[in-house]
């Protein structure tokens, strides 16, 4: 359980962009901590930000120079978009300086159950899915981390009762310390970040530290039809449990139509019943399902498995996860703007019925985008291409008919000239956003916009 918060009384907080850094500084400055934060970047680039930071806290922009440390700190707070091997973090370690992640932060001083998410897709999903089941279940739920909400944001508005369900990225999980959830679960491991990591094993490694402090009365949960993922069972000191889409051997699995329980035979829900379609939408509810149980049967409970099945069932799902925008002139909109992985844009032309034309590219990530071609065959008429990406994947995907696009409006008016009636038109980027956005919210938001102005007749 969370809750016990360690004594800092001074900190550098390295990296103030998007939420984190600035959740984390203003927290630390609210407790009377001495707090310095650093960023690369400078003031002038920073101000959305800093015009949002506590007035006692120092900033230190346009550098991160190791000479910084000779202040003395107790403790370095490292945003996740920072990586641990540049000098500054380099020379910490070697001064012992301790190094710690927010989500370490938050874990020492919020009360509360902690459900940890982590896998290369479906995440956000995932952990908004299993946020939304405890709260419909009448538990104070929170859901936070990697989703775009700082788990430190929550200090000062949870109990002990609260239920926290935490999204994980690799970078978050590399500098936890003591960090220790309830329940961890990991949906899957395919290639990503490789352009920060040192191949497939050392990604992985960085997944599995999720459930390194876990103990005998916690509770893992894994994907069985995830090679990757399927390794991990035998890695950890925890209780297992398994989910599947196809073998009945999981500890949660699919029998046709309906979701068991395989302890008891027991139905759970119907697929059919679902908000979201598809076969990953049923796996992400299978983890939510599973950690209710985690939950309440670690609090000493007996489980409501038709309550906690209708409670899955009536999620509706996020923005920017395979949303449909609209249709116009018989095309289907859809955004699926996080999908920034190769297998999330191979889960999400699975999804389409029909054939349909593809927006893709942005800033690459070290995939094997090759893997693409396979998913694109019989579905894809057309793909358009944008992004700094766009020549690469001309390269990448030939044979395949391509169009280039200079903006997502363009993107948006290409792809509709590209497409027919009854096709489906898939923003699903394969590729990570900061070429051209800020985030992929902003991508999906513009991508959203340029439809609204297709249909207004303002793109042509």
């Amino acid at each position: 359980m969370t809750g016990t918060c360690n004594n800092i009384k001074k900190a550098l907080v390295v990296g103030m962009g998007y939420r984190t850094g600035l959740a984390t500084a203003n927290f630390l400055a609210g407790r009377g901590v001495s707090v310095a934060a650093s960023d690369k970047k400078s003031a002038s680039e920073l101000a959305g930000v800093l015009e949002k930071l506590d007035p006692v806290v120092r900033v230190l922009a346009g550098g991160q120079d190791p000479s910084l440390l000779d202040e003395g700190f107790d403790a370095i707070v490292l945003s996740p978009g920072v990586p641990r091997t540049i000098p500054l973090i380099v020379e910490a370690y070697r001064r012992r300086i301790p190094v710690i992640a927010e989500v370490e932060l938050a874990y020492r001083c919020i009360p509360g159950r902690m459900v940890a998410i982590t896998g290369t897709d479906g995440k956000s999903t995932t952990t908004a899915l299993t946020g939304h089941v405890f709260s419909e279940l009448g538990r104070d739920a929170r859901v936070g981390g990697n989703i775009g909400i700082p788990l430190i944001s929550f200090a000062g508005a949870t109990t002990e009762d609260s239920v926290i369900v935490a999204e994980l990225s690799s970078f978050q999980l590399e500098t936890i310390v003591d960090f220790r959830p309830e329940v961890a679960a990991l949906l899957n491991v395919s290639p990503d970040h490789l352009d920060r990591y040192d191949g497939m094993e050392d990604y992985f490694r960085a997944k599995m530290r999720i459930a390194m402090n876990q103990g005998a009365d916690d509770c893992f949960i894994y994907n069985r039809d995830d090679v990757m993922a399927e390794r991990s069972a035998g890695m950890v000191k925890s209780r297992v449990l398994s989910f599947s889409v196809e073998t009945r051997e999981a500890d949660i699995y699919l029998r046709e139509d309906t979701v068991m329980l395989r302890d008891g035979d027991r139905a759970v829900f119907r697929a059919r019943d679902m908000k979201m379609p598809g076969l990953h939408n049923i796996q992400n509810a299978m983890v939510a399902v599973l950690s209710a149980k985690g939950i309440i049967e670690r609090e000493g409970g007996a489980p409501d498995y038709e309550s906690i099945g209708r409670a899955a069932c009536s999620f509706p799902g996020l923005e920017h996860r395979l949303e449909r925008v609209g249709v116009f002139s018989g095309r289907a909109f859809i955004n699926d703007s996080k999908a920034t992985t190769v297998n999330a844009v191979l889960t999400a032309l699975r999804s389409i019925p029909g054939q349909g034309v593809l927006i893709l590219g942005g800033r690459t990530k070290g995939d094997d985008y090759s893997r693409l071609k396979a998913g694109l065959e019989g579905r894809i008429r057309s793909v358009v291409l944008i992004g700094e990406s766009k020549e690469y994947f001309a390269r990448v995907l030939t044979g395949f008919r391509h169009v280039f696009a200079e903006s997502m409006r363009d993107a948006v008016a290409k792809a509709f000239r590209e497409s027919r009636e009854g096709d489906t038109v898939l923003l699903s980027p394969a590729c990570a956003s900061f070429d051209m956005y800020a985030n992929y919210e902003e991508r999906g938001n513009d991508f959203k916009r340029s439809v609204a102005m297709l249909q207004n007749g303002e793109v042509a």
